[in-house]
């Protein structure tokens, strides 16, 4: 649908029966339309983007670029068709492009490094070993496709109409952005800033250092810009952004406090931690137990990068036992 005047929603179904959508975007200009992420590469999506794009009477021929937000397989999957159904050219940060063959062209290596750090972080090692090969299915709904272009912060991408500044916004990936166009104020926040969810942050092979910390600058670098449509990568459109920032702050800061509660019992590595811990499931809450296999890994590399940045913090104290980091609560 036309959410506002030239920019076009297209809802693109996850693979393999999940109920799940990625919210890509059509934004005409006057030198050709601007395509913001894609979704999966299956023949599903394949064909809802085509259905969504004959919908709204728009046209593969008039995509110029595609631009993508960050790696993962619901935002990139589809880009190398799409490139070669538009003629379009692939624009995504550096960062993030330098991850694409890693994570799905001979990913052997960075599955064997995830099942160590699992391992080095309480994980037993059989269920490390199930945790590693969860994600696996992903990546046959990804064509392997080098960007055209790369961008970073403060690039410009236009199409006469709209000018769309690139915002590095680290966290969910080394190489997430968002786009900005500061006349006709809207946001495209691909998983920075989502309406009823918060992006899942977490530490593996490829995140950096303190993934937690630079989500939480991201965001307050973000929360400030003069915004009147946020466009996200999944669920509604808002045009709340600094409520919505403030509330995920706080959010965050209560997950902080309910890590360092289950700490003042004792010394515990991250895989006890996110045991002791809640989590939601279809906004439910839930038990460990109860999550599937990638859940559990989702949460315990969440773990590590949250009891990372309280490290960071002072607040905790990390030591090394017996091949595993265990924390401390100061």
């Amino acid at each position: 649908m036309e959410i506002v005047t030239g920019v076009h929603q297209l809802r693109i179904p996850f693979p393999e029966g999940v109920a799940r959508f990625t919210n890509a975007y059509v934004i005409e200009g006057n030198r050709g339309n601007i395509l913001i992420d894609c979704g999966w590469d299956s023949s599903e999506a394949i064909w809802a983007f085509r259905e969504e794009l004959r919908i709204q009477r728009l046209s593969f021929d008039d995509i110029r670029w595609i631009v993508i937000t960050h790696v993962h397989p619901d935002h990139f999957g589809m880009a190398a068709k799409l490139r070669e159904l538009c003629g379009a050219k692939i624009v995504m940060h550096q960062a993030d492009a330098e991850l694409v063959s890693s994570r799905y062209g001979d990913y052997r290596e960075l599955a064997e490094q995830t099942e160590a750090l699992l391992v080095s972080h309480g994980v037993p090692r059989e269920e490390a070993a199930e945790m590693r090969d969860a994600s696996a299915w992903g990546a046959q709904y990804v064509t392997v496709a080098e960007p055209d272009e790369t961008v970073g912060e403060g690039d410009v991408v236009s199409n006469g109409t709209f000018q769309l500044e690139v915002m590095h916004t680290p966290g969910h990936t080394p190489g997430h952005i968002c786009l900005y166009d500061s006349r006709k104020r809207r946001l495209f926040t691909g998983d920075m800033v989502l309406f009823d969810a918060i992006p899942h942050v977490g530490i593996d092979p490829q995140s950096g250092e303190d993934p937690a910390g630079d989500y939480i600058a991201s965001l307050e670098a973000m929360s400030g810009r003069n915004v009147s449509f946020v466009f996200p990568g999944h669920g509604p459109v808002f045009n709340s952004l600094g409520i919505r920032s403030e509330e995920i702050l706080r959010l965050l800061d209560a997950r902080q406090r309910q890590i360092l509660s289950v700490l003042d019992d004792g010394m515990k590595d991250a895989y006890q931690v996110t045991r002791e811990l809640p989590w939601k499931m279809d906004g439910a809450e839930v038990g460990y137990d109860d999550l599937e296999a990638r859940e559990r890994r989702a949460g315990v590399c969440a773990m590590v990068a949250w009891l990372r940045r309280l490290v960071r913090n002072g607040e905790v104290a990390a030591l090394e036992q017996h091949g595993r980091t265990v924390y401390l609560a100061k």
